[in-house]
């Protein structure tokens, strides 16, 4: 079968990415013909499929997306593919990963606690308009046979949104390789951590994402003001760090935060502290979480992340109500400094995240393409 794989951007990093590799392995080893659509494609591998590229401008934002699903239309009616599997919104897909969940959620969860103007402008924007355009033409498609969502917090949301019936959706949780998080190098790392920042016996707080401000950098330093137990908060990953170092800065807690950036031994901070805070105001499953609490640690996350739906509030961990409330946050964090609590809440936190592997997703993914396949 010619089976086509929409993705704009493909690198070799991010979680979508690390899917679209594996799921291109599997289908070339069943013996499909893998065609990938994609305005650029920066990874190895380029051997195992038939890349099309995708014309799309490059600024603005708005412009760019819907240049892309054009072009992608236009490659899909010439080629006549038996399905079209696509991670971006598209005008043209049998089968959607609703990976990013939906846009009209995050832009009402980006206006929390903003005044109406903000607002205003957020939905007036042409970039915000054409997301949420694409959004809905994508899930109103009658030829659209099977959407893939990521938690059930995700499926929910499309359902309520935009009426999709919930046989056409299947919540397929994203997967993690253990194999990446040697368990055994834990006292490794915590001395290597210990070294280079110099630390003792402080707790150790540690965020990892990107898109800080969706994911609740600003709240978390202003909860590391009001954390009274010694500590030292990592910062993990690619975002604007001014504002929030100065924030910090103004907090006086700039001592205790570390800015580290993007980093390719991720695992080493994982296996090197005591808790994950992820106080996101929307994430539909969280891949850093997840790889969190595959290392065996606590987390402190909010009810807006999909992977909450893993989390019996106190025993895998802590679920935020409102994820921009510092105190909240900072309470939660309070609560797991005793190091028995954080002991018996990290082992369950690991065993919650163990069946989710990625040849599970893997598995379950490719049943879904060959359900659409199979009616075709």
């Amino acid at each position: 079968m010619k089976v086509a794989l929409i993705r704009q951007k493909y690198t070799p990093f991010g979680g979508a990415e690390r899917y679209m590799v594996r799921l291109i392995e599997e289908l070339v080893a069943l013996g499909h013909e893998v065609h990938v659509l994609a305005s650029s494609w920066d990874a190895e591998g380029g051997e195992k499929i038939r890349l099309h590229p995708v014309s799309a401008a490059r600024k603005p934002g708005w412009l760019k997306s819907l240049t892309f699903s054009l072009g992608c239309k236009r490659i899909i009616e010439s080629e006549r593919f038996d399905v079209v599997f696509s991670l971006e919104r598209t005008l043209r897909q049998d089968i959607y990963r609703a990976g990013d969940g939906c846009h009209r959620i995050w832009l009402q969860r980006k206006n929390l606690g903003r005044g109406w103007l903000a607002r205003l402008a957020t939905y007036l924007s042409p970039f915000q308009l054409a997301y949420m355009a694409l959004e809905r033409r994508l899930y109103t498609d009658p030829a659209l046979s099977a959407v893939i969502a990521n938690s059930e917090m995700g499926k929910r949301e499309i359902v309520e949104l935009y009426g999709v019936p919930e046989e056409k959706i299947r919540v397929v949780y994203n997967g993690v390789d253990a194999a990446g998080f040697p368990l055994q190098k834990r006292e490794e790392y915590r001395a290597q951590l210990a070294e280079a920042y110099g630390l003792g016996e402080e707790l150790r707080i540690l965020y990892v994402g990107s898109g800080f401000k969706r994911k609740g950098v600003p709240a978390l330093i202003e909860a590391a003001a009001k954390i009274t137990v010694p500590f030292k908060l990592f910062i993990v990953g690619k975002g604007r760090t001014g504002a929030l170092m100065r924030r910090a800065q103004r907090l006086g807690v700039a001592e205790q935060v570390v800015f580290t950036g993007p980093v390719r031994d991720v695992e080493r901070f994982y296996l090197g502290c005591d808790i994950f805070a992820f106080p996101t105001l929307y994430d539909p499953f969280s891949n850093a979480t997840l790889e969190a609490m595959a290392c065996g640690l606590p987390v402190v996350t909010s009810r807006y992340n999909g992977v909450a739906e893993l989390i019996r509030d106190g025993e895998q961990g802590i679920v935020l109500r409102d994820p921009l409330d510092a105190g909240e946050i900072a309470a939660a964090v309070a609560q797991l400094a005793d190091p028995q609590r954080r002991s018996r809440m990290g082992a369950a936190a690991a065993e919650a995240a163990a069946p989710l592997t990625m040849q599970r997703n893997s598995r379950e993914t490719l049943e879904v393409i060959g359900e659409v396949l199979e009616k075709r």
